[in-house]
């Protein structure tokens, strides 16, 4: 009976994470370039801790967020500091700690040294590697990510791409993070949109049905977490009658 509600207990843990999963994709669903995690639910059997292990616990978990990479869709913003990807390939941003993240988010500003920055505060790396200084915000920008500032050439966004995008894990919301150290090429045939941004590719009515479906999964559990209980109590009790 116990192995039944321990059961109970790891498939409302899971759902509980799926949840979280859905949640968050809802919170970033108006944030461009964001790219949802999928996870799904796996068995996972647990022997018996009796000596002859002939018994065994069926628990639920999910398993690691798997990261899709599909394209959103291209909104005009007007901003000429935004950029939008057409087809692969990530902006390079220079982290803090002077490390480089990776991201599909493209609305771009200036600070007050004139250096072209994310919404962060980081600096945008260009394709030849180092900051991007402009005199202004209002410049033509190529579709290779070549900036022009009239006929004068002030500079280009650099385009990276990695023949494996499983490498690269989440490092905080839309941007990410090569694994052991990966480095991306620069893009042989980098194709940006000015003025436009890529919009998330969280779709709201699956993610909706997602989410009640798993509510609905998650008060199953629930109830059946309380049947294990109610009927440990009987066994407690008949276990006491004289």
């Amino acid at each position: 009976m116990s192995s039944g509600k321990y059961s109970a207990i790891s498939g409302a843990v899971a759902r509980m994470q799926m949840l979280e999963n859905i949640s968050e994709h809802l919170a970033s669903a108006k944030t461009p370039g964001y790219k949802k995690g999928l996870v799904s639910f796996e068995a996972k059997l647990g022997e018996a801790t009796s000596g002859m292990a002939t018994k065994s616990t069926n628990y639920t978990q999910l398993t690691k967020e798997e990261i899709d990479f599909s394209s959103g869709e291209m909104e005009h913003s007007g901003d000429p500091l935004d950029l939008a990807i057409n087809g692969d390939g990530f902006f390079q941003i220079q982290r803090p700690d002077g490390t480089f993240g990776y991201a599909r988010k493209g609305n771009f500003e200036l600070n007050g040294e004139g250096k072209l920055i994310d919404t962060n505060g980081y600096p945008v790396m260009g394709a030849e590697g180092g900051e991007i200084i402009l005199p202004q915000p209002d410049v033509n920008i190529g579709l290779d990510g070549s900036i022009w500032e009239g006929e004068t050439r002030v500079g280009q966004v650099g385009l990276f791409r990695f023949d494996d995008t499983s490498v690269l894990e989440r490092a905080g919301g839309e941007m990410f993070v090569p694994t052991d150290n990966i480095q991306p090429e620069v893009h042989p045939s980098p194709k940006m949109s000015q003025k436009y941004l890529e919009t998330s590719n969280v779709d709201m009515m699956k993610t909706m049905t997602r989410m009640t479906s798993n509510l609905r999964a998650f008060e199953a559990t629930q109830k059946a977490l309380k049947i294990y209980s109610d009927m440990g109590a009987k066994s407690a009790e008949i276990g006491l009658v004289q």
